[in-house]
């Protein structure tokens, strides 16, 4: 098969909007008009009054009123959280990389595309005129954007200028007004300088008139500091996801497809300017003429929705202004299944056109849009909405309440008969209280009474035309909460068993707008990945997080979290509670983690009104790591060598208390055999210098030496039994010390044992041998210490035992024995 040419393409894309559902009005589009005028509840159409004066025009509110009560519960269901929808990994690992795709894209919705206000405009579509339609697209155009900065400074002028998006257009610069009042203070302080008289100065003292001198060179030296004043243009480029709410009419599509993705042809019909279509890179749009579709701007259904509050609707705005860059042309973006290439095998390709002008061709892999729809019509691409289900009943109690209001209308003001030139009809047709009507004849004037009908009839019609909508719309007063009937029954149930019953259809509506919100956050994943080409820094949950789409290609499931079948949001917030209690009872056991704790708790957060859970929880995934418990084995080691330790410095302080009572004692003994010495040598030499002087005097003297020799020993057992008595205390506190450190160790030993018993035991043998094994050095210690102090006993008493005067023949003393 031959390649197709363009002109063909053209041709096949002009059959098929031809072909297409919704192509300059049809039957839907009239529906869908329809459905405008019964949500606006404008008396026109079916709703018309009748052409008489007098007659009620008023029109009920059915269909507007049960759409916009809907609505809340729908939207809370879908976007009264931070996340409408949730990825899941698809393969083990990838559970963070899951959790930053589904906060990246919820931002991206919420903060770059006005998430709240496409949601909404969605929703309302599809209830109002069967298929809710948006447009995912990235948007290469750039935006070239005026900015203007006044007062700044060379480095602030250097950073604009580093910035690749901005471009300077011009720069003015000027004097800083603060350098130049800063200069000019500086000069008068040094012309006060020199005006000042010579002053005496000491050596080595700067001269303050050189000093100026130089100040004001420098002060004139100086390059001024100066202000920039720019003009720039800053263009955006790189492209962005965007999402777009498309009108219906602005919709075509394949009379036979049943879904957009496998349709065989698509089309936006939209109206761009001339500065949108060359942002987004088309060219030779300059030889464009008047386009053949302008007729497109008088649509059906534009015109129903435009007019109630524009008086100038009828009025084309194709060419409304003299700026070329704004002149509006109705462009066709077609997505088409055609055999381009001549393979026999057709491919989805991308056909721009601007009347005969094709603008682009491209072969795509996906058509970007997304519907949801209220209630779906099985093998039909569109569904019913809420204001196909409801215009029957708002129709029929409009006729209702036309009737009622008539009726009582004719009742105050009713009609008169009278005979013609019997009455005076300036009387009969002054109506006044109290006014007399003249007649000429009995009964030449009446009043022609007309049946008021039953009123409580027609109350009771509209009471069950009211019901009718509520079965066929499934939005009942109950579910509103205005209903009382089933409160009067008497029991709660009665009203829980009607509001769940009223709850299922909603929740059924719900169920099919989340495969739209699936299918759009899908080709949002998909457009990120395939365009994004850089890392992007965003603040998610209060944190800066590097997100780079890049990395999730193919790696996510959608899952639609609008907890869907649950009941409403108090019994969801009760369910919740309950979750959380029994994860309290099974953390225990392990059954639940910190992290599913966590969950439920921001789960209940969410459903109490709070949007950021995290403000009220921490996540146990974001805490320190915890320390690590101790190794009872290596607590063990631990003890056990504390034990040795403790026991080895008692041994060491009971065996340096010996060594130092010991050495005491030996000190004392030299000390004391060297005044023994030293008093036997004073003597000596005392009695050989006065040897003769004591023979003369001995008689004399004798009883006085006698008494300093006896008081001389006297003192000096004295000081030998003081000496024992200190070296037996040492002993003794040398005892009493070890033994009080031994049972502070013991003491000491039994706490440190108490505490880690549930980690290591020390048997009761072992603490038995180690007491009995601390006895026998005791002993030993005493019995040493016994032995010492017997043998300095002996050598004291041996020096200080009783002495003798040795006397000569004649008498005389000659020495001491």
């Amino acid at each position: 098969m031959a390649k197709m040419s363009e002109d063909e393409l053209i041709a096949l894309t002009d059959l098929e909007i031809r072909n297409s559902v919704g192509y300059f009005g049809g039957k839907m589009a009239d529906q869908r008009r329809k459905a405008t005028s019964y949500y606006l509840g404008l008396p026109e159409g079916d709703l018309t009054p009748p052409e008489v004066d007098g007659r009620s025009a008023v029109v009920d509110t059915f269909v507007r009123n049960t759409i916009e009560a809907m609505l809340p519960q729908l939207m809370v269901k879908f976007v009264g959280g931070d996340s409408v929808v949730e990825f899941e990994a698809s393969a083990p690992g990838d559970e963070q990389k899951a959790k930053l795709c589904t906060d990246y894209l919820n931002y991206l919705f919420w903060k770059k595309n006005r998430g709240h206000v496409i949601a909404e405009t969605w929703m309302r579509d599809a209830l109002l005129y069967k298929n809710g339609i948006v447009k995912i697209w990235w948007d290469d155009r750039y935006d070239e954007k005026k900015e203007v900065y006044k007062g700044m400074t060379q480095f602030q002028l250097s950073e604009l200028m580093d910035d690749e998006e901005i471009e300077v257009k011009e720069a003015t610069s000027y004097p800083d007004p603060e350098d130049v009042k800063a200069r000019e203070q500086a000069m008068q302080q040094a012309q006060q300088a020199l005006q000042q008289p010579p002053q005496p100065m000491q050596p080595g003292q700067p001269d303050p008139h050189q000093a100026a001198m130089m100040q004001m060179q420098q002060i004139e030296q100086a390059p001024p500091v100066l202000l920039y004043d720019v003009t720039a243009c800053r263009t955006k480029k790189g492209g962005k996801l965007a999402i777009e709410n498309v009108p219906p009419e602005e919709f075509l599509i394949s009379r036979k497809a049943k879904e957009i993705a496998t349709a065989s042809f698509v089309c936006h019909r939209v109206a761009r300017t001339m500065s949108d279509l060359k942002s987004m890179g088309y060219k030779g749009l300059d030889d464009l003429g008047s386009d053949s579709e302008a007729a497109a701007s008088f649509n059906a259904e534009s015109l129903a929705r435009n007019s109630f509050d524009n008086e100038l609707a009828y009025v084309p705005t194709d060419n409304l202004t003299a700026d070329e860059s704004q002149r509006l042309l109705w462009v066709n973006e077609c997505y088409v299944r055609c055999d381009w290439d001549g393979d026999g095998i057709s491919e989805l390709r991308k056909v721009t056109r601007v009347g005969n002008k094709l603008l682009d061709n491209e072969e795509v892999d996906i058509a970007p849009f997304a519907d949801i729809v209220c209630i779906r019509q099985p093998h039909k691409f569109a569904g019913l909405s809420i204001a196909d289900l409801g215009m029957e009943t708002q129709k029929t109690k409009t006729g209702i309440l036309r009737g009622q209001l008539d009726n009582m209308n004719l009742q105050v003001n009713g009609r008169y008969y009278a005979v013609e030139n019997q009455v005076n009809l300036d009387d009969l047709l002054t109506s006044r209280p109290g006014g007399i009507v003249r007649i000429k004849t009995a009964g030449a004037v009446g009043r022609l009474d007309q049946a008021m009908g039953d009123a409580q009839a027609g109350m009771g019609m509209l009471e069950y035309m009211e019901g009718f909508g509520e079965s066929a719309t499934g939005w009942t007063r109950s579910s509103q909460g205005n209903d009382s009937a089933p409160l009067m029954s008497g029991t709660a149930t009665a009203a829980k068993i009607v509001a769940s019953r009223d709850d299922m259809r909603v929740d059924l509506i719900a169920r099919n707008f989340a495969e739209g919100f699936v299918e759009l956050f899908r080709q949002m994943l998909k457009l990120v990945c395939q365009h994004q080409s850089k890392k992007a820094e965003v603040r998610i949950s209060g944190e800066w997080a590097e997100i780079d789409p890049r990395e999730w290609r193919n790696q996510f499931d959608v899952n639609i979290n609008v907890g869907l079948g649950v009941g409403g949001k108090e019994q969801q917030i009760q369910q919740m509670l309950a979750v959380i209690a029994q994860q309290e009872k099974v953390h225990a056991i392990g059954v639940a983690s910190p992290e599913n704790i966590y969950n439920s708790s921001v789960e209940l957060a969410k459903l109490a009104g709070q949007k950021n859970g995290d403000k009220f929880f921490s996540d146990p995934a974001k805490q320190p790591p915890q320390p690590p418990k101790p190794d009872p084995e290596m607590v063990k080691g631990q003890v056990a060598m504390q034990l040795a330790q403790a026991n080895g410095q008692v041994t060491m302080q009971v065996e340096n208390a010996k060594l130092q009572a010991q050495m005491a004692m030996e000190q004392r003994k030299a000390e004391l055999d060297a005044q023994v010495a030293i008093s036997t040598q004073q003597a000596q030499q005392a009695q050989e210098t006065t040897q003769q002087q004591l023979q003369a005097q001995l008689d004399t003297h004798k009883a006085a030496l006698d008494a300093q020799v006896e008081q001389s020993r006297l003192q000096h057992e004295k000081e030998m039994e003081a000496f024992k008595q200190q070296a037996e205390s040492q002993r003794k506190g040398a005892e009493i010390q070890a033994a009080a450190d031994k049972a502070k160790l013991d003491n000491d030993t039994k706490i440190l044992i108490a505490q880690i018993t549930a980690q290591t035991a020390i048997t009761t043998a072992a603490q038995s041998a180690q007491e009995g094994a601390d006895e026998e050095v005791a002993k030993s210690n005493g019995k040493d210490m016994t032995t010492i102090l017997a043998s300095l006993k002996t050598s004291i008493d041996k020096m200080g035992g009783p002495r003798t005067i040795k006397r000569g023949p004649d008498g005389r003393a000659q020495g001491i024995e």
